[in-house]
């Protein structure tokens, strides 16, 4: 896959809520849908958690005119662009074509009030509040879905959603993986999907993927940093990292 052409695709319409089967045809074919609308892949027996969301934040649906300027991806003008969180997307979508264990949620509805991630986050603490299961699925929910290039979430609205040691490994196995970044952790997150399962998973959190200026028509993408994040991701050994937060 590659990522440039695969975001191309992803950006040609923006997918307001309600639009996001449109997306189906961008999906693994095996991919399942949860009593909620999200539509997951799981690979292997990882407790990782990867995410990001389907919808844009647009009322209307419109077609996207892609202009490109200085290593940034944007539209004419007359739309957003959409790579909130159409970056994200094209992450878990390279990361499952290179078979990295983990369940990978595409969420609905994040626009709108983190609808569909949190059903799904209530129908978990429900189950095991009524012990019919026995344990959560994941230890770590980590969504792709923040501007900028090197924030690593410790807080969302709410208060502390990861800890130190988890952000600060996250950081520095991404930055090792590629020379060009500098993530590092940043406790000036918002309520997003990630966010929805902070009760109940010690570590959540969210990345920076590369886009500025989200839900505005000046909104952009730096593709160069899209490419290197997908490339990087792939190094990071997930199921080894620090779960710290109680």
């Amino acid at each position: 896959m590659r990522p440039l052409k695969k975001f191309l695709q992803l950006t040609t319409k923006t997918y307001p809520n309600g639009h996001e089967a449109e997306l189906i045809k961008h999906l693994p074919k095996d991919y399942k849908i949860d009593n909620f609308g999200n539509y997951y892949v799981k690979i292997g027996d990882s407790k990782t958690c990867f995410t990001c969301h389907l919808d844009t934040a647009d009322w209307k649906q419109k077609d996207v005119k892609h202009r490109f300027a200085n290593g940034y991806v944007k539209t004419d003008g007359t739309s957003i662009l959409g790579a909130d969180d159409k970056a994200g997307m094209t992450v878990i979508l390279y990361m499952i074509e290179k078979k990295i264990p983990g369940y990978y949620f595409f969420f609905i509805g994040e626009e709108v009030g983190c609808q569909g991630s949190s059903k799904l986050a209530t129908a978990l603490w429900k189950a095991m509040n009524a012990k019919t299961i026995t344990k959560y699925p994941f230890d770590k929910v980590i969504s792709f879905d923040r501007r900028g290039t090197n924030s690593v979430i410790t807080h969302q609205m709410y208060g502390r959603c990861c800890s130190n040691e988890f952000a600060n490994e996250i950081s520095r196995q991404l930055n090792e993986a590629e020379p060009t970044f500098v993530y590092e952790p940043d406790n000036t997150g918002i309520m997003t999907d990630s966010a929805q399962f902070t009760e109940f998973i010690s570590e959540c959190t969210n990345i920076s993927v590369g886009y500025y200026n989200e839900h505005t028509h000046n909104e952009s993408q730096d593709i160069e940093h899209l490419q290197n994040l997908c490339r990087a991701v792939v190094h990071v050994k997930w199921d080894e990292l620090p779960i710290k937060r109680d």
